[in-house]
């Protein structure tokens, strides 16, 4: 691609020659970095640049959120057509969100809990509130465990962070019931997710920018879809890719943020993501460390709010948090996802070659 031409963004989907591993590993570090502020000042904080810009409606974590799920709506749109079944389509993506969500889950309920709890070990396993926690292995959001965290400046929540994979999981099926219907037909997706965004401005109007989070997450990956849908007609360009992001910059500086967030950061994120000049493909050597850091960012954080001696700044916070959940991430990607689950699933592929087989030699 040259410098100044563009191309349309069908063309450079093809294989992994893209920018998305480091771009949403950095987004990860984003939320770190936001969830700083909070953990270590309390939830009156004064905030970041960009909550000072959006009076408090766009945090740099909830940018990073957005980045999440745009890429999210695009990928997964891509995916509905890969896997067409039902069956096929949702084991993919259960494999790729529960076992390593369980397990970040299990070690903090049953070794960081009990180690650091506030109550006696026996009362700590004893109270129905340590197993209750265990749902967010199943996207059912349960924020404290008993005695753990209770005297943090933000008291009380193990792992804040998870509050997005339910709502992930119900764009996934969102997803699949929008290509259901409509096969991603231009025509009719565009009807339908036009709809839906509409739909979720004028929830956001009535209700006085409640839920703003979750709708504006929802609302990049229904983008997401869109984009997916329309590949073949969406010129991308180098000119285009700086201009949405200096014309985003200005909206968020002057308060514009959900104008931004709807009309500039898709085709940057586009552009950052497939078109620029050079990309860097092998990130990390094509390992995702950006969902194992995200799941491991906040009980970090808490966890180093609780044993450090004197008041903690949100930029030591930041660093030593990052610096302990990317090799945490990075464990759970090569134990669960390259690990346990990969060769479970060798396995399970291997059963059905033979039972393949010997139906074959039966007939």
């Amino acid at each position: 691609m040259g410098r100044d031409s563009s191309v349309c963004f069908s063309e450079l989907m093809h294989g992994r020659n893209n920018n998305l591993n480091i771009i949403r590993f950095f987004a990860a570090l984003a939320v770190i970095w936001s969830h700083s502020l909070a953990l270590t000042l309390g939830a009156d904080n004064p905030g970041s640049f960009l909550d000072h810009w959006t009076d408090g409606r766009l945090s740099i974590g909830g940018f990073a959120v957005a980045i999440f799920f745009f890429y999210g709506g695009i990928l997964i749109a891509k995916s509905c057509e890969h896997h067409s079944g039902a069956r096929s389509f949702f084991a993919i993506r259960s494999k790729r969100i529960f076992p390593q969500l369980a397990t970040v889950v299990l070690l903090c309920t049953f070794v960081m809990g009990p180690l650091i709890t506030e109550l006696p070990v026996a009362s700590y396993f004893s109270n129905p509130g340590t197993y209750a926690y265990l749902l967010n292995a199943v996207l059912v959001l349960v924020h404290p465990l008993p005695g753990v965290f209770a005297s943090n400046p933000y008291p009380d929540v193990v792992n804040g962070a998870l509050w997005t994979l339910p709502v992930e999981y119900a764009c996934y099926v969102l997803c699949f019931v929008v290509f259901l219907a409509t096969r991603f037909r231009k025509k009719g997706t565009t009807t339908v997710t036009v709809l839906m965004l509409v739909a979720c401005l004028a929830f956001l109007v009535c209700s006085n920018l409640a839920m703003l989070s979750v709708v504006r997450a929802v609302m990049e990956f229904v983008l997401g879809m869109l984009v997916w849908t329309w590949r073949d007609s969406i010129p991308v360009s180098k000119a285009c890719g700086l201009g949405s992001i200096l014309l985003m910059a200005a909206l968020l500086y002057f308060g514009l943020d959900l104008l931004a967030m709807i009309v500039c950061f898709p085709y940057a994120l586009l552009w950052l993501g497939w078109g620029t000049r050079h990309k860097i493909a092998n990130f990390a050597n094509g390992a995702d460390l950006s969902y194992g850091t995200y799941l491991w960012g906040f009980p970090v954080q808490q966890l180093l709010c609780f044993l450090w001696q004197d008041e903690m700044s949100w930029v030591a916070n930041a660093c030593l948090a990052c610096l302990v959940a990317v090799p945490a991430g990075y464990l759970n990607y090569r134990l669960i996802d390259k690990g346990i689950i990969a060769v479970a699933t060798k396995r399970i592929a291997l059963r059905r070659e033979k039972k393949s087989a010997a139906g074959s030699d039966a007939h």
